[in-house]
């Protein structure tokens, strides 16, 4: 019969602190999601019964989502947005992999003038005016590309998996070599399935980066069309935007007001990246864990 553990005071007190403390922290992160979602199920007669601030509405309507996804502003900006966050990433870790793996031969000449000008990207950055006068002449200003190219390698991510690369046993790749790989197949069959890890985690950083961005379609985009989901969401949000074309567009139904948009617009703007991010959690994890203690 095993011997029952009892807990002294000192350490039950711990851990009602800790528990509390957890739950805290927990109930701060849901209660913003939980109010934003409360406001896009509520009625415009409601909102103004309650002063415009409800968590659970007591009549819950999905008018406003009705309405919002039945908008061609905010497909089109959707379509932006998805085809950013799966062609940048992807982009993003090709050369990234790509450039990790020949950074990690220690017999590349000039290799450490490389690993300086990769680090210096990390620490300075051009600024707004040279980074625009960059994209025009490139002639990329007011395309998708803008906002793909400037981000096409990770720098850190390269650094992250130059190391983990390092690590591999030697006698693992002079075993590859000895069976007549050449450099391609030894990345393609040994160092990417090894790093599967590192690359998840840099890939979902860069995926949630190329999504919630906004900034540099203000910058770089003039044409309404090309706007990605969260600079349509950016100027929904923004009170100085009186007659945003969105909300104007979308807010004719009495029943629906602009605030229930602009939540229900949230509300679709995060679904994607939970759809996406449990697919990644185990190696999400274990890749931040391992770049954490490389």
């Amino acid at each position: 019969m095993p011997m029952r553990r009892y807990k002294s005071a000192a350490e039950t007190s711990y851990q009602v602190v800790i528990h509390f403390v957890v739950a805290m922290i927990v109930l701060s992160a849901l209660l913003p999601l939980v109010y934003v979602i409360g406001m896009s199920l509520t009625s415009q007669n409601e909102l103004i019964d309650r002063n415009f601030f409800v968590i659970i509405p007591q009549e819950p309507t999905l008018e406003a989502y009705r309405r919002l996804l039945t908008s061609e502003i905010l497909w089109r900006s959707i379509g932006v947005s998805a085809f950013r966050a799966v062609v940048g990433p992807l982009l993003t870790l090709v050369l990234t992999v790509i450039g990790a793996f020949v950074l990690s031969r220690k017999d590349l000449p000039g290799r450490n003038v490389l690993l300086l000008f990769v680090v210096a990207t990390i620490l300075f950055r051009g600024g707004l005016i040279p980074s625009y006068l960059v994209m025009h002449d490139l002639q990329l200003l007011n395309t998708v590309w803008s906002l793909i190219l400037p981000t096409a390698v990770d720098a850190f991510g390269l650094l992250v998996i130059k190391m983990f690369i390092e690590n591999i046993p030697r006698e693992l790749t002079e075993a590859a070599y000895l069976d007549g790989v050449s450099e391609i197949q030894l990345l393609i069959r040994i160092i990417i399935p090894l790093a599967a890890p590192a690359i998840a985690a840099i890939g979902m950083f860069n995926i949630v980066m190329h999504w919630v961005s906004w900034f540099d379609a203000l910058v770089y985009i003039q044409d309404p069309n090309l706007y990605p989901l969260q600079l349509v969401l950016r100027n929904m949000l923004n009170t100085e935007v009186v007659n945003d074309q969105m909300t104007q567009s979308l807010a004719t139904n009495q029943r629906v007001s602009p605030e229930s948009l602009k939540m229900a617009t949230v509300v679709v703007a995060i679904i994607p990246i939970l759809m996406v991010y449990p697919f990644l959690q185990k190696h999400f994890i274990r890749g931040v864990y391992m770049g954490a203690v490389k």
